[in-house]
């Protein structure tokens, strides 16, 4: 490897797997990888193979994930090719599904100049998203290509069965790339004129495609091996197989049994981290559970979703905190409102129509230190206290949508707190963000124990619990007994600095929250909740331990 001085690893999108359709942030190269069928979880193997050559051997290894890509030359059995193709012959645009599904769509000169930057100006050992926020149903862009050929729409697009694994949308922040000096240079129209034009004027470059024209072409090979299957199933002048099976599809969760279960979750926030833990604590419980597809300003959406998977209880886990952070949300106001307090509210009211108790997850950074309950002195703020901390535009979202939803007596309202787990690589877990800061405040703090308080929350689904509860371990710790208690199990050379709020106000955009949360109502409830020191230990470190 001494030799090579740039291994660039190209990946995809899919490795995030699919984003919620209320989704405004897109996933940051650090989200958490969550592939839904084989090909992106062959992607996302691909990608931990490749981080671990560049490990073992050195290997100077940078990442790309990207959008769809299109232009000339692309074989036909992608979906832009493949439309201009059909259209150039007059036939009918074949269209899986509802057309509903979104995309972003990159020209192929943009991905090519990406690549370039990418390769001059990337940091190796790192990540990079290729991509654009400008996203495009499948049935607009086949409309899009039905213009240009002067064909009707309305005679020339049909709808026919989904095709398997066809995830609703794919979404990426690009800022990193932007960073480097890259943008996108050719907007759609001129990127789909240009590739339209390729294509008429080349119109045998790949030879016979029949095949992959069908609507549901069974097996593609490229040129030098290529494979159809007719839709008829006889044999083309290519070599194919009359006897070849078709792909078994899994039975969706939802059709296993028609009798309706005792339990049964709807949950929002799939691509979250507290959404994706709940659903995995749902599978190993046994509990039948689905993720909403509705956007949660989008009231109809909601109601679609209730009347489809037919819940006993909803859980809310979707909300904008900000990528890297909450002061993200400085700049982006609007849609900080849209989702943290439009989108609940519209939630909690479609819940209530329908009879459902939801649980949202919420957060306890609406207080801070203050005369009545001083730092030190074991005083709690409880769960009838009124928020005393405006220093974010978070913070002051929540404590607004918190405030309203005491008016609704079918929500239970859980504050959580500098959220930690035993998963010490997630960007989102407290203890991972502090152990890469170069330095740290060291104040005493409320926090939430994931791993033990996740099941708490299904819990308190089954006993049908309201109102609002502080979602907190008892009791306090400070940033420097996290991190002694990291340096004890887990780095023993691990070190660090501490510095004051008011240098830590120098680097952040907004103040951040430091308080105590009174945890004895909920440890009333669960006594056998532990004290934020003992549950660090049993559920975080001492598993991680490291021999």
């Amino acid at each position: 490897t001494g030799q090579i001085r740039r291994f660039i690893h190209v990946s995809t999108d899919e490795v995030y797997g699919e984003t919620d359709e209320d989704a405004v942030v897109g996933n940051h190269e650090a989200s958490q990888l969550l592939p839904t069928n084989p090909y992106s979880a062959t992607k996302a193997g691909a990608e931990m193979l490749v981080m671990a050559y560049g490990r073992s051997y050195g290997l100077p290894v940078i990442t790309t994930r990207g959008n769809n890509v299109y232009g000339p030359n692309q074989f036909p059995e992608k979906l832009i090719p493949k439309f201009i193709l059909l259209a150039m012959r007059g036939k009918v645009l074949p269209i899986h599904g509802d057309g509903t599904n979104v995309r972003s769509y990159l020209y192929c000169e943009d991905v090519a100049e990406a690549f370039e930057v990418i390769l001059h100006k990337g940091e190796v050992g790192h990540v990079y998203n290729v991509g654009t926020k400008k996203e495009r149903r499948v049935i607009d862009v086949a409309k899009d290509i039905c213009k240009l050929f002067s064909m009707d729409p309305e005679t020339s697009i049909k709808f026919v069965e989904n095709r398997p694994f066809n995830d609703q949308r794919y979404f990426l922040d690009d800022q990193k790339l932007k960073n480097l000096g890259w943008s996108e240079q050719t907007v759609w129209e001129d990127g789909l004129k240009k590739t339209i034009e390729w294509y008429t004027q080349n119109p045998d470059w790949w030879g016979d495609v029949s095949g992959a024209l069908l609507p549901h072409p069974r097996m593609l090979m490229m040129p030098g091996g290529r494979q159809f299957d007719s839709e008829e199933g006889k044999d083309t002048s290519y070599i194919s197989s009359p006897n070849q099976t078709q792909m078994v599809v899994p039975t969706s969760k939802s059709s296993v049994s028609s009798q309706k279960p005792a339990l049964k979750f709807l949950i929002y926030g799939r691509t979250g981290w507290i959404g994706g833990l709940l659903g995995q604590l749902c599978d190993k419980q046994g509990i039948p559970f689905e993720y909403g597809k509705g956007r949660l300003e989008d009231r109809s959406s909601l109601t679609a979703d209730i009347r489809n998977i037919k819940p006993t209880h909803v859980f809310n886990a979707a909300g904008l905190t900000g990528r890297p952070n909450v002061d993200w949300c400085e700049s982006h106001k609007t849609e900080t409102i849209r989702t943290n307090v439009a989108g609940t509210l519209t939630l909690a009211d479609v819940c209530r129509e329908h009879g459902l108790l939801m649980l949202n997850f919420a957060t306890g950074c609406i207080f801070e230190y203050d005369a009545g309950h001083p730092q030190g002195s074991g005083i709690g703020f409880k769960e009838e206290d009124i928020p005393n901390f405006t220093g974010s535009f978070y913070s002051k979202t929540k404590a607004m949508v918190e405030e309203l939803l005491k008016e609704y007596n079918n929500v239970c309202t859980l504050r959580v707190r500098m959220p930690i787990s035993s998963d010490l690589n997630n960007p989102r877990n407290f203890i991972t963000k502090i152990s890469r800061y170069s330095k740290v405040v060291n104040i005493p703090n409320s926090m939430t124990i994931l791993d033990e308080l996740l099941p708490i929350s299904i819990e308190m689904a089954k006993r049908n619990l309201t109102g609002i509860w502080n979602f907190t371990n008892p009791g306090v710790v400070s940033h420097n007994e996290i991190l002694e208690m990291y340096k004890k199990y887990i780095d023993p050379k691990f070190q660090w600095a501490n510095f004051t709020l008011e240098e830590q106000a120098k680097v952040i955009v907004a103040p951040r929250s430091n308080n105590e949360m009174d945890a004895s109502k909920l440890k009333k409830e669960f006594p056998e909740l532990l004290p934020i020191k003992e549950s660090l230990i049993k559920y975080v470190f001492e598993p991680n331990k490291r021999t």
